[in-house]
């Protein structure tokens, strides 16, 4: 809740959130007056947010041309939501077999900006010294599940994540050069899976594969992380390479992905 020494909190951006969620949560088209009514503001404050969101694809008028409903921006934000939680809720129950195969974590992850977020996590009675939960972030550059993903990206989004990022050593193995990095990246796209060598923690490795949607987009990858001291690079790159890429393809015919016969 704002208080009087909340300087950061801006209003006008509340104001913006509850016009378009009285619409969201509206059956019929609203009008001006109705929203002025039901969320308490001046008709002049509703003209300007109502105006601001249709400008910015939230709202749109309805086809009386007088009152407003969800606009497409606000549909493909909700749906990339619902995205989310089918890649989450279908993935789930094969993380979960997959890790009581190889008595190992398994995790489901997706790229936001040039970081990876956990959506999913099957954890093992093993002890690592990474504790990570559902919605914690990590550098893409330096996961096995971020390298997943990164390497598949279309050439254009590609090259912007190459240029923003900011590759700082976090151990003695992570990649700090884009020129190595540049190559690591079509390593993986030959491969089908990418490895974390201690890149992100001394103490951990993972191998990662990717997950595609029915149109063969990478919308997200799984991997499976363990202790560099229990398992070598070896069986990281071939035994447990070959488990986790059977996984995330079988999840991403779940998705509606059909590979394509060569």
């Amino acid at each position: 809740m704002k208080t009087s020494r909340d300087r950061a909190y801006v209003a006008a951006v509340e104001k913006a959130i509850k016009v378009l969620s009285c619409v969201a949560d509206s059956k019929t088209p609203v009008g001006i007056t109705q929203l002025s009514k039901r969320l308490a503001l001046s008709i002049g404050a509703v003209q300007r947010m109502t105006y601001t969101l249709s400008k910015l694809g939230y709202l749109r008028k309805a086809t009386n041309n007088k009152e407003y409903i969800l606009g497409f921006k606000a549909w493909a934000l909700g749906l990339s939501i619902v995205s989310e939680i089918e890649v989450k809720n279908i993935a789930h129950p094969y993380l979960q077999d997959l890790s009581d195969k190889v008595g190992e974590i398994v995790s489901l992850g997706i790229l936001e900006g040039t970081e990876m977020v956990y959506l999913d996590r099957i954890k093992t009675n093993h002890i690592l010294n990474l504790n990570l939960n559902i919605g914690a972030r990590l550098p893409a550059y330096s996961t096995s599940l971020g390298k997943a993903i990164v390497a598949f990206l279309p050439e254009i989004e590609l090259a912007k994540i190459l240029n923003i990022i900011d590759l700082k050593s976090l151990t003695r193995n992570t990649i700090t050069n884009k020129k190595i990095f540049s190559e690591e990246l079509r390593n993986i796209r030959e491969k089908g899976f990418s490895i974390n060598n201690a890149e992100n923690d001394a103490g951990i490795r993972s191998v990662a594969a990717p997950v595609r949607d029915k149109s063969g987009r990478v919308i997200a990858s799984i991997n499976i992380s363990v202790p560099s001291i229990r398992v070598s690079l070896q069986d990281l790159q071939t035994k447990l390479a070959q488990e986790v890429m059977s996984v995330a393809e079988i999840i991403s015919q779940a998705l509606g992905y059909k590979k394509e016969p060569f």
